[in-house]
């Protein structure tokens, strides 16, 4: 219903109903450090075959002058993507009434989910699932959304210090 009342498509589920629009794609985009692509992202082809061509390390290819062509892939490693600090995401609805909606679809989403993630030991316990039983030493059970809120100049930044 929260999904409904914000505008976002559910026709992928029984009784679901189409977005207003009828355009229901999204678009993700996904950034990361730049010190950290060579150790995380490949470049590909389509279907994620790798691009041995533009393997130079992939930091060389982004630094050069030429115009960037091409896919990458992107190894999905929680110890990066679990930190604020080293990787964004962004997303862009077709549907407009979707893309307006989203900051509220998120903050009622959140809030419905708070009772999950707003308890450090049931974070803690996920944690543990996530990373084989045993969280790396630098995971802490506090919750990260004001890391998450940081100013855009905060990644501007090679510094990984945090």
């Amino acid at each position: 219903s929260l999904a409904c009342k914000h505008g976002l498509d559910t026709m992928g589920i029984p009784g679901g109903k189409k977005c207003k629009s009828g355009r229901s794609g999204h678009m993700l985009q996904i950034f990361l450090r730049r010190e950290l692509c060579d150790k995380y992202v490949y470049p590909s082809f389509p279907f994620g075959v790798p691009d041995e061509n533009r393997n130079l390390p992939l930091s060389k290819y982004l630094a050069d002058q030429a115009p960037i062509e091409g896919q990458v892939r992107i190894t999905l490693n929680p110890d990066v993507f679990l930190r604020a600090t080293y990787a964004r995401m962004f997303t862009y609805s077709a549907d407009p009434t979707y893309h307006e909606n989203r900051p509220a679809f998120i903050k009622e989403l959140v809030g419905l989910l708070e009772p999950v993630i707003g308890d450090e030991k049931v974070r803690e316990k996920a944690a543990k699932g996530i990373f084989g039983g045993c969280p790396p030493d630098w995971w802490t059970p506090e919750d990260q959304s004001d890391k998450a809120a940081m100013p855009a100049a905060r990644y501007a930044t090679s510094d990984m210090a945090e």
